[in-house]
């Protein structure tokens, strides 16, 4: 091999293993289950380093294509929103099988990853409804009038549930969480539906600092209707159940509470029937859901 061919293949090898896959970073991606056509659609990246800290200002560049056609290569418009998170906005033409292609650079490291998922058109039977089978754990909390909750006390009603903390840090996550329980409220009063059957906790994921007398102040600065709403403590070993059954991870770091972002729709049986992703959610839709209104 001459000198000249040794050289451009020492440049195509440095190419290759700058743009590769990175044993640094982690790339987590979180997609809706479904979509309108015609409307855009949002997905979340989260990127954390291999210490689990969250990666900020990093550059992305991200299109999608189809797994098993040829549709083009759909471009994603990325805005970072905190924490190592970022949202993508995107407007695909169909439902099927898709590969995210994800450029990263990131304190002179570049990398690309491929995530794949699956996205339906969205009717109003599948909208955010799950697929797998998952009740609600026994579990013993506190509400934020010192009452003892257990999952017998949710029983008969349709149960909204998300997971927050009151000193959260992130503009995006606790406080969006519980103003959807806010505007919810608002559109069931404004439409006179009757929430005798309907029940909306949080569940504190800092009991420590989340004590009923605070979590008490909170709701009443909120302005919720407390009638049908919760807001629960307790043990962390009880927290627990609730959190390892429906796979809501959560991590805390000094004062930071890391946390999935999920609203979970609970039957008067205490079945799982729809799980929201994201603290960014359509309001419509979390109405039609609990209601079965439009």
């Amino acid at each position: 091999m001459n000198r000249i061919a040794i050289f451009i293949m020492s440049i195509l090898l440095v190419i290759i293993a700058g743009c590769g896959h990175s044993t640094n970073y982690n790339v987590k991606l979180s997609t809706p289950k479904t979509f309108t056509p015609g409307k855009t659609m949002a997905m979340q990246l989260k990127i954390v380093d291999k210490q689990g800290k969250p990666v900020k200002f990093a550059k992305l560049k991200v299109n999608l294509n189809m797994k098993n056609m040829d549709h083009g290569t759909i471009p994603v418009t990325v805005e970072e929103i905190g924490d190592g998170k970022y949202i993508g906005i995107v407007n695909l033409p169909m439902q099927g099988d898709w590969v995210a292609n994800i450029n990263v650079e990131h304190d002179g490291e570049k990398f690309e990853v491929e995530k794949e998922f699956t996205v339906e058109v969205k009717t109003a039977v599948n909208a955010h409804k799950v697929t797998t089978q998952t009740a609600l754990p026994d579990f013993k909390l506190i509400d934020e009038n010192g009452n003892t909750v257990t999952k017998q006390g949710l029983l008969g009603k349709t149960t909204v549930m998300t997971f927050t903390y009151l000193n959260c840090m992130d503009p995006n996550a606790c406080p969006i969480l519980l103003g959807n329980f806010n505007s919810l409220q608002q559109k069931i009063k404004t439409k006179g539906i009757n929430s005798d059957h309907l029940l909306l906790v949080s569940v504190s994921l800092d009991p420590e600092n989340d004590t009923p007398e605070v979590m008490k102040e909170h709701a009443q600065k909120m302005n919720f209707e407390r009638s049908y709403l919760k807001m629960l403590t307790g043990d962390m070993s009880e927290i627990k159940k609730l959190t390892n059954t429906l796979g809501v991870h959560f991590e805390k770091k000094g004062e930071e509470v890391l946390h999935d972002n999920k609203t979970f729709i609970f039957d008067s049986s205490g079945n799982l029937t729809h799980e929201f992703t994201g603290s960014y959610i359509d309001q419509e839709e979390l109405f039609q859901v609990v209601t079965g209104k439009e």
